[in-house]
């Protein structure tokens, strides 16, 4: 699992929003719907489910499992280069079997096969956001906002 600490801003409704430092990742993230890049510093907002309770003020531990990063990735990732290789792959086939010119079929196939694949990776990135599955969450709090009883 990968972990980040962070600071919990404000809480409604079994959700948490915390504040954590900015990752070279984030630049590259699909998933805008639970980060919120803060203007001039190196600070992210980040929308968690409240598994833990935290209120504000508390320092907490946010969680996204191994799996879900791994899949996440490999859509990003894997389904372009995929979708470009079944392509070109294809092309020279497939050009012959409709009487395209073997160089604009090589284009033409390369370009659908990765069209296809982004529109795929799109499809299966919204269907991991509506499920959740995309979403941090907290898994405990490491330092309390709350004053101790005397």
């Amino acid at each position: 699992m990968s972990a980040e600490t962070g600071l919990v801003e404000r809480v409604e409704n079994g959700w948490a929003y915390v504040s954590t430092r900015r990752k070279g990742a984030c630049g590259g993230c699909s998933h805008q719907g639970h980060c919120q890049i803060i203007p001039g510093m190196d600070l992210v907002r980040v929308k968690a489910r409240n598994a833990a309770h935290a209120r504000v003020g508390d320092r907490v531990e946010l969680k996204l499992s191994a799996r879900t990063r791994l899949k996440g990735l490999f859509v990003m990732y894997m389904f372009p280069v995929i979708g470009l290789l079944v392509g070109a792959f294809s092309a020279d086939s497939l050009s012959g079997l409709i009487g395209l010119n073997r160089d604009f079929g090589l284009f033409a196939f390369t370009f659908l096969g990765l069209a296809l694949a982004l529109l795929l990776a799109r499809w299966v990135s919204h269907r991991m956001e509506m499920r959740q599955e995309l979403t941090p969450v907290i898994s405990r709090i490491v330092q309390s906002a709350r004053l101790p009883l005397p």
